[in-house]
């Protein structure tokens, strides 16, 4: 055969194996590297773990890329599988050479000859461990090396390593067995990775610790002989014995991760702006607290950081492994009814419209509204009050007053422009007593605004790679005006200047504006307070909505709520008050500045917050403005009734907290000399009672279902007396 003739039919071999090659590449394309889907990793905000959802067969990993891999170990990985991996592309011949003399001359396999290509190959698609598996693994290691860089493919080992049981990748089993990122390995503990994929099940070292030290100590040895490391570090190295991490940690924000895992389904890690300290003792709180509800309950709570809209801490439930009390429903999330929430919107609107100034004469009488009629909570009736008083004390006839003068399709018009959607059927005036549906996290967008010149902004839940600019020039969200800035700072400080309910003196003092609210039926409890800095909102009740009979927001989701901002450092940013607002003195019945009204007209002074200095004429009932200096028909009609009762008597009965009379703190009771301690107060037909912040049905306390250290509290509206006394068998 002459050359030519030889040279002939290797070119025909070639080309037939380069047609070959061809063809089997594009009737078998590289599978998916992640064909069961990502294993998702949630993140706070500076990348530790809050929880960690497993792939669709439940393989959990932690994705990584190399340049976030401690340096050694990645040394040691490429010294000990796969020394030549930047030169060779997929199959190193050589090693494929001396693994199949080995397997000739000892008739079984020595070593495998794998690059880590290959074994990536054989990861994404597996094969048998036959000589057609292995051309089948090598034919999958070329394509690799076609479409992929040696990083990315150096990546893929990292993530899909099997490292025992349902871990994958040196992310995942760094964390599992060290409790340690794998930037901090040390170099026993990376021997030890680099060499558990050989054999995960038999090498596990929280299972065979034996065999895992045997292990890391030959890889030890290759080291040393590649001088990674030298024989005095051998020596110290080889002796130490494998310390594994035991502790467990609970999943941190585990409502909020299951919701941004199902909204992002095909990340492998999502990074979160949740401030892991700041979640770790609200959670540590919130269980606190759940051992003090009653059967079923729950609670949930939202933390936003005001100048970012960031939440920076998202309690769903108030303990997620208690399944007695619904721990897996989401109730941050959760339409509900929010009670007495909106009102401070209606008084916004009103302010931004030219009809209320703060101190305007609203009517809280009996009223009918087209066949709607308002009660309050409480049966009664204060009368004549002015705008801050029936904000602050939640009064429902007067915020039906405005809300019918605005009209409520103009009310959710204004607030459906926001992108802020309320859920019933059609606008209607009980929206403003929540007849309507939404949720805590809408609820916390809302008040910010109160802290934002007006603007709600929607909230953020995920970490954006920003530029690191000085806090005042980091740019803002985009925002829609809701109020103007001049009416949410008058909101701010009419709910700003209401008391606390009675509290643990707090560490820091700031100023606070809040409201709660208390669905029908008892069956949704809120509180929502905002700072200047931090917004948080929180919601207690029932999630299978049965209701608490006898349970406010006042005295449930409030303490919480103040609780929660007392785990927060101090407000920096204070509150400007916008040029537009001015302090003006206005006279009852009119409304009207006192400059405008005539000396006996003026019944009553008072220094109200305006916008430009308007002082629009008081209301009557119904909406429309008074032309004389007299009280409302409406209002003057319920004070004669009332026995002429003047106004001025009615506008201060309840300013101030009632007082208990029956009993002084640090008073001592003996239940071997007395069944029953009756109660009273310098209010006591309007006055709910509490002991150990529970409510109670009747002004009575039964020394047999006490004994230490008892509270007892007098409240009307959510100003409340308290005193401490002592119970003795």
């Amino acid at each position: 055969m002459t050359i030519k003739k030889i040279f002939v039919a290797i070119s025909f071999v070639l080309f037939m194996l380069i047609m070959v090659s061809i063809v089997w590449f594009i009737t078998h394309p590289l599978p998916p590297i992640y064909p069961d889907g990502p294993a998702t990793r949630i993140t706070a905000s500076d990348h530790v773990t809050l929880r960690a959802f497993g792939d669709a067969k439940g393989v959990h990993r932690y994705h990584i890329e190399s340049k976030d891999v401690n340096s050694f170990y990645l040394k040691a990985l490429l010294h000990y599988e796969d020394r030549w991996f930047y030169y060779h592309y997929g199959v190193n011949p050589l090693s494929l050479f001396r693994a199949a003399g080995q397997w000739i001359m000892h008739g079984k396999i020595i070593s495998g000859g794998s690059t880590l290509t290959m074994q990536v190959a054989r990861l994404i698609d597996p094969h048998d461990r036959t000589i057609t598996g292995k051309l089948h693994q090598i034919a999958r290691a070329v394509q690799l090396e076609w479409y992929y860089s040696k990083d990315e493919i150096l990546n893929f080992y990292l993530n899909l390593a099997p490292f025992g049981g349902n871990i994958e990748g040196v992310a995942a089993a760094s964390i599992k067995y060290f409790g340690k990122h794998p930037k901090l390995l040390n170099k026993n503990e990376a021997a030890l990775l680099v060499v558990l994929p050989q054999q995960p099940s038999r090498y596990r070292p929280d299972r065979y610790k034996d065999k895992a030290k045997a292990m890391r100590n030959k890889v030890l040895a290759r080291l040393k002989d590649g001088h990674l490391i030298n024989a005095a570090q051998l020596d110290l190295l080889v002796d130490e014995p494998i310390q594994l991490f035991t502790r467990t940690h609970p999943p941190l924000a585990p409502l909020l991760s299951r919701y941004l895992k199902s909204q992002h389904p095909k990340n492998h890690t999502i990074n979160t702006t949740i401030d892991f300290e700041l979640q770790s003792r609200l959670n540590t709180m919130m269980k606190r607290i759940s051992g003090q509800l009653p059967r079923k309950a729950s609670a949930a709570a939202v933390i936003v950081q005001n100048r970012s809209a960031e939440v920076i801490a998202y309690q769903g439930s108030v303990n997620f492994s208690d399944l007695s009390r619904f721990a897996h429903v989401d109730m941050a999330r959760a339409i509900r009814s929010p009670g007495s929430t909106l009102k401070p919107f209606i008084y916004g609107q009103a302010l931004d419209m030219g009809l209320i100034h703060s101190k305007s004469l609203l009517s809280d009488v009996p009223s009918n509204f087209n066949g709607y009629k308002p009660q309050n909570l409480n049966g009664y009736f204060s009368g004549p009050v002015s705008a801050e008083q029936a904000l602050q004390k939640s009064l429902n006839v007067p915020a039906i007053q405005l809300l019918n003068r605005i009209t409520p399709q103009r009310f959710e018009d204004k607030l459906a422009a926001a992108n802020i959607h309320l859920i019933h059927q059609d606008a209607n005036l009980a929206v403003g007593l929540g007849g309507t549906g939404t949720n805590l996290i809408t609820l916390a967008k809302l008040y910010r605004a109160l802290a934002n010149h007006g603007k709600v902004t929607k909230l953020q839940t995920l970490k954006t790679d920003k530029v690191q600019l000085p806090l005042g020039n980091q740019p803002q969200p985009e925002a829609s005006t809701i109020l103007s800035p001049e009416s949410s700072w008058i909101l701010f400080q009419m709910l700003s200047s209401q008391s606390a309910p009675d509290r643990v003196i707090p560490s820091i003092r700031r100023k606070i504006a809040w409201k709660t609210g208390t669905s029908y039926g008892y069956r949704d409890f809120w509180s929502v307070g905002v700072s200047p800095d931090y917004t948080v909102a929180v919601w207690v009740g029932r999630p299978d909505a049965s209701p608490m009979l006898g349970y406010l927001g006042a005295t449930q989701a409030a303490p919480i709520m103040f609780d929660a901002f007392d785990l927060l450092p101090e407000d920096q940013n204070p509150l400007v008050k916008p040029a537009g607002v001015q302090q003006t003195l206005i006279c009852w019945p009119s409304g009207r500045a006192l400059a405008q009204v005539q000396p006996e007209d003026c019944k009553e002074q008072h220094l109200a917050f305006t916008i430009n200095g308007m002082t629009p004429p008081s209301m009557d009932l119904y909406g429309s403005f008074t032309v004389s200096s007299q009280w409302p028909s409406k209002l003057a009609q319920w004070l004669m009734s009332e026995k002429a009762i003047q106004p001025s008597m009615l506008l201060n009965q309840f300013a101030a907290p009632p007082t208990i009379t029956s009993l002084k703190s640090g008073q001592h009771y003996y239940r071997s000399q007395l069944d029953i301690l009756p109660l009273t107060s310098s209010h006591t037909e309007k006055t709910q009672w509490f002991i150990n912040h529970k409510p109670i049905a009747e002004p009575q306390l039964h020394l047999s279902d006490y004994l230490g250290e008892t509270v007892v509290s007098a409240c009307i509206d959510t100003h409340c007396d308290k005193h401490t006394i002592f119970i003795h068998p």
